[in-house]
């Protein structure tokens, strides 16, 4: 991605990447003052504990096999929310995760807080 194209990227854009595990496209995009919050998991705080994190996942995708479909995108003013649902295949098994975020930017346009609500589907 260009510097260009990051600075083009809307703010249901950078949402969306984060929401689909594509955090090395959008981490300039963090505050560094950023939090995540995995409600009933754990809460992150800082650009260095959030960005930790994030790689894990982005390791872990290289893992498994995998499909994201978002269902629905609502933003307004600085707060987008995505709605969507991940499929995760291993050898032995299917995984499906219901999922919802919530994000909020600051008046830089840079990622603030993110709340993620995650429930896996049987």
């Amino acid at each position: 991605m260009t510097k260009k194209q990051a600075k083009e990227m809307t703010l249901t854009d950078i949402a969306t990447y984060f929401s689909t595990g594509q955090f090395s496209s959008i981490q300039q995009h963090f505050s560094e003052t950023i939090t995540w919050e995995i409600v009933g998991e754990q809460q992150l705080s800082g650009f260095d504990q959030v960005l930790k994190h994030c790689q894990s996942i982005e390791h872990y995708f290289t893992t498994v096999a995998h499909e994201f479909h978002i269902q629905a995108i609502h933003q307004t003013g600085h707060h987008v929310i995505v709605q969507g649902e991940a499929q995760f295949h291993n050898t032995q098994q299917t995984s499906r995760i219901s999922a919802c975020d919530v994000y909020t930017f600051n008046n830089l346009n840079q990622l603030a807080q993110i709340q993620s609500y995650c429930i896996s589907i049987q």
